[in-house]
């Protein structure tokens, strides 16, 4: 078993309680600090109670706090707290500002100060904004983010590389796809459902519909960002994660209608944008992280579908 932490900031969100659940399945003793404004502890309740992890209810900006728990024992961190809908900062955008780009300054301020000499860093293929080349490798330039939420990661990316040069933190920046599963509580299938919930004959898309992003499961990710992230190999190392396919709004609304054995009707909006921001076609060319031994376990729509299965079987649940 390893002798030191790893600290997962947002550790118990989304994406970060299957990081967690990862790294205690690996025996790899646990930190998170969250401030659950997004989540609750429940999706890491069994790590805290078997004492496989610890949580810090706190924010990522208080920098001396950070870094007092970093001093404890971490090793690396997995930087995954932010904003986790873009959607969310189109009337207030300084959400995207204030926890990308200073969350991410934070951290590496903590640990600068507390000696710790990894992050691992959780971006998003939003920073490509609409780039000429499809599919997009990672040296794709120039990158010119189309929302805020992009440039805030894009930013953060820029400070991680800048705090590699300057104080020789090392750095592994990951650029996920769409990241579909369990526990999801925000992104179209997720909002699918709920609109269905609420009327079950008629199902709302945003856009034309035609709209095609990869789609990949939160356990591949999170598989992804713990085994490929000492490939850095002391500077800073960037790839995409995600599947080498897409899958369109539509076919996913036709999805979730026949996992849940409805015949609503499909009612499309207008334009090739479900909202301002929204990047209508991600499509990645994942050639680094297959050279580094990664690969997604489903392709897009089979993620789709399992993400659906899960998020009904959870609901009927409670």
């Amino acid at each position: 078993m390893s002798t030191t932490a790893t600290l997962v900031t947002g550790g118990a969100g989304f994406i970060g309680s299957h990081v967690v659940d990862h790294l205690v399945r690996d025996g790899v003793p646990v930190v998170v600090i969250d401030n659950l404004s997004n989540t609750t502890r429940r999706l890491i309740q069994p790590h805290l109670d078997s004492g496989a992890a610890v949580l810090h209810e706190l924010d990522v900006l208080d920098t001396d706090a950070v870094a007092e728990i970093m001093a404890g024992g971490v090793g690396r961190v997995i930087h995954l707290a932010a904003s986790v809908d873009m959607r969310v900062a189109l009337e207030n955008n300084w959400i995207d500002i204030e926890q990308s780009i200073l969350a991410t300054r934070s951290v590496l301020e903590a640990m600068r100060h507390s000696g710790v000499g990894h992050i691992t860093f959780s971006s998003s293929s939003t920073v490509y904004g609409e780039p000429s080349i499809r599919p997009t490798a990672e040296h794709h330039g120039p990158m010119l983010p189309i929302s805020v939420y992009g440039a805030a990661k894009l930013g953060a990316e820029g400070l991680i590389s800048a705090y590699n040069h300057l104080y020789g933190i090392e750095g592994a920046i990951f650029r996920f796809g769409n990241v579909v599963g369990g526990r999801m509580n925000h992104g179209v299938i997720f909002d699918f459902l709920r609109k269905l919930e609420r009327d079950p004959k008629r199902l709302e898309v945003l856009g034309d519909g035609l709209q095609r992003k990869n789609y990949f499961l939160a356990e591949d990710c999170a598989r992804g960002i713990i085994e490929l992230a000492h490939h850095a190999n002391g500077g800073v190392l960037v790839a995409n994660l995600g599947t080498t396919d897409t899958v369109t709004v539509t076919r996913i609304a036709e999805i979730v209608l026949a996992e849940l054995g409805l015949d609503a009707e499909i009612a499309f909006g207008t334009g090739v944008r479900g909202w301002p921001g929204d990047v209508p076609v991600v499509e990645f060319d994942l050639s680094r992280a297959h050279e580094l031994g990664w690969t997604a376990s489903k392709q897009s729509e089979e993620a789709i579908r399992e993400a659906v299965r899960r998020l009904i079987q959870e609901e009927s649940h409670g």
